[in-house]
């Protein structure tokens, strides 16, 4: 074999062990800390704003706790001009570098939501490692009061306030849909948390903070501008078929029925009468009869009839109330303009840049609800 040969093998064999020495430039994850939640409220003065993180603590996260019995997950907050400048103070005091790969839910505080989330969500849109999957949330008074609830079924507070959105029980709001409703001109809703100070029996009877979803906070252009309550946050939720089931009670004539609905889907279709948009929006479920009273036998067609339109009429009346709420803000919280968009693009581009007072003041809509109930008790039926 020749030198130069020689010099050839001998020079590949130094590369490969040059590209096999590992990162240079990249942070050892022992090095990292995961923030999974963060919280912001105004600040301490006028024009600074409280960013609050949450974020786990490898060394308690052991199957026996670490030997210790402390919460394992830190929450670190600080108080500045802009986000940025509050998460420098942070990380000053930090022995490990931030990284927002596993952030999953940022909560507003109320005062901060009416005064608007646009500049959050600006440097949202420049972080590169966060997820757009990311859900939207805002608390009742502060949300910082929210970051240290008691997680009683999960291992830390971010945990319970994710799996409130995964489970799809009221209204699932991500980044995502915020830019894209910002970018459309329109509306949308995200879940309202309240704090409540409760004796746990999980926790040796003693009082501790307990976090529920109560309802929905309502967002024109990127403010908070009014709060929808329990029902009308689930029929909406309904309508954006991001809701997994739905208990409720109606009185007929004859009966007082409670009922548990599942299968549940929503169609949205828009039509032109007159050279005006008009949007149907229908939502579609099955049910299964909790109870009855006085109770029902399998062949009573007629009284299920009943309950079935009772209970139909109850949902689409949630519905319009939300739906009308959003109207009179100027909020389209049901995105009608996407539809809008994809049956008539022509149109959409006349209304867009005045798409805002359009929903204020000229938009048309009928709502239905279909609900076929397929068990009387334990007797299938129909």
């Amino acid at each position: 074999m020749s030198a130069r040969h020689m010099c050839v093998k001998s020079g590949l064999v130094l590369l490969c062990f040059v590209l096999c020495t590992g990162c240079w430039s990249k942070v050892e994850i022992n090095e990292r800390t995961f923030i999974t939640a963060m919280y912001i409220d105004k600040g301490e003065k006028p024009g600074d704003i409280e960013l609050t993180l949450s974020m786990p603590l490898p060394n308690r996260l052991a199957p026996d706790g670490g030997g210790s019995s402390k919460s394992p997950y830190a929450i670190v907050s600080a108080n500045a001009p802009t986000i940025a400048d509050a998460l420098e103070r942070i990380q000053t005091d930090l022995t490990r570098k931030i990284s927002w790969g596993h952030t999953r839910v940022v909560v507003f505080g109320e005062a901060y939501a009416k005064e608007g989330i646009q500049d959050t969500l600006a440097w949202i849109a420049r972080e590169p490692l966060f997820h757009l999957s990311s859900y939207i949330m805002v608390a009742k008074g502060k949300a910082k009061d929210v970051s240290d609830l008691t997680p009683v079924f999960e291992e830390t507070p971010s945990d319970v306030l994710r799996e409130f959105s995964t489970e799809e029980n009221l209204l699932k709001t991500q980044v995502l849909n915020v830019f894209a409703a910002d970018k459309m001109n329109q509306g949308f809703a995200s879940p309202i948390l309240t704090v409540h100070q409760r004796h746990m029996a999980s926790e040796e009877g003693e009082l501790k903070k307990w976090v529920s979803q109560s309802g929905g906070a309502l967002f024109k252009q990127m403010k908070m501008v009014a709060s929808l309550s329990d029902e009308e946050a689930r029929a909406v939720a309904w309508a954006e078929r991001n809701l997994d089931s739905l208990s409720i009670s109606v009185k007929t004539k004859k009966e007082k029925a409670s009922m548990t609905i599942y299968d549940m889907h929503s169609v949205v279709h828009v039509r032109l009468e007159r050279g005006e948009p008009i949007f149907d929006i229908k939502l579609k479920g099955k049910a299964e009869l909790n109870s009855v009273i006085p109770v029902l036998k399998a062949k009573d067609i007629v009284a299920v009839r009943d309950i079935e339109q009772a209970a139909g009429e109850k949902v689409s009346a949630q519905l319009r109330s939300a739906i009308q709420t959003g109207k009179n803000k100027g909020a389209d919280i049901l995105r009608l303009g996407y539809r809008l968009e994809w049956r008539y693009p022509e149109m959409w581009k006349t209304l867009r840049p005045k798409w805002i007072n359009y929903v204020k003041n000229d938009l048309q809509y009928q709502v239905t609800t279909d609900i076929n109930i397929q068990f009387v008790g334990s007797e299938s039926s129909f």
